[in-house]
């Protein structure tokens, strides 16, 4: 009988994930309660009722939901991020492997997933090339921050002699892979890869997306200008904020215009700001803020 009831368990659960990538948030919630209830052991779909109570904006039922998961898992980053994201609590980061989990969870959608949701990260950064007067004339080595499938990198390959790309997830590397643009790619934390990668060679560096999974940059920005040559760029986007970071409940970070100047300064000159809708999200026009600096 419990056999049975676990086997009960996981049909609704896999049902649960598939009506959420559709969207569905209430058949998902649904599916994802019972199958807690048949197999009240199952980390995997507490956590599915969670992020379906999140997407139902029951935040106090997520909470719930959320606590249940971490009891048994407690070592998961993933649960761990999202408890901090609707408790107030501002980590610095996200952790890496609540990052590979989401992104390798969406990697073989991702492109229409964002279509679906207006998009704009990478158009964004490309009107900022253009308002910069640069030339798509093939001449730069550029590294793309969090390259995802590609769709930032595809508006710089006009400008490149070399694009690279860096990401944490696996299965978003494969997708870039496929997209066939990139000289070469790198697996790992953005943080880590730079660190091993030589400095001062970049003339250009691009971050769309990124910097909503990391919320104190101050690391980060030293890395950029440790490897652009000077009068390089960099360019990327973050989530309007009010007040230096903090970690909102969608699990993003959003970034206050006065703390990013703050962690450039020494290292960088601002040069342009866009301000702008980057995606609708629930029916919600989202914020955002797209930036070039330049290397001192």
């Amino acid at each position: 009988m419990k056999h049975e009831r676990t086997f009960d368990a996981i049909r609704f659960e896999q049902h649960g994930i598939h009506a959420r990538d559709a969207g569905l948030h209430a058949e998902a919630a649904a599916d994802f309660a019972r199958a807690v209830a048949l197999d009240p052991g199952r980390s995997l779909s507490w956590l599915g009722l969670a992020l379906s109570q999140i997407d139902l904006k029951r935040p106090q039922d997520a909470l719930e939901s959320l606590h249940r998961a971490q009891q048994l898992s407690p070592q998961s980053g993933v649960v761990t991020h999202l408890l901090d994201s609707l408790s107030g609590h501002t980590s610095a980061r996200a952790p890496e492997t609540y990052v590979s989990w989401l992104f390798n969870t969406y990697a073989e959608g991702f492109d229409m997933h964002l279509a679906r949701l207006g998009y704009q990260g990478p158009a964004m950064l490309h009107r900022l090339a253009i308002r910069a007067g640069w030339v798509a004339d093939g001449s730069h080595s550029i590294l793309d921050l969090g390259c995802g499938t590609g769709l930032s990198g595809l508006p710089f390959l006009s400008y490149a002699a070399r694009l690279d790309g860096v990401d944490l997830s696996t299965g978003m590397l494969e997708q870039a892979r496929r997209r066939g643009i990139y000289a070469d790619l790198h697996h790992g934390e953005v943080h880590a890869v730079l660190r091993g990668l030589p400095a001062g060679s970049r003339d250009m560096m691009i971050a769309a997306d990124t910097l909503i999974y990391i919320g104190d940059v101050a690391e980060l920005f030293r890395l950029v200008a440790g490897h652009l040559k000077p009068g390089g760029s960099f360019l990327f986007t973050v989530e309007t904020g009010e007040q230096s970071f903090t970690l909102a409940p969608s699990g993003r970070y959003q970034h206050a215009d006065d703390y990013l100047q703050a962690c450039a300064d020494g290292l960088f000159d601002f040069a342009d700001r866009i301000e702008g809708t980057i995606r609708v999200e629930a029916g919600r026009l989202m914020p955002a803020r797209a930036y070039r600096f330049t290397r001192r």
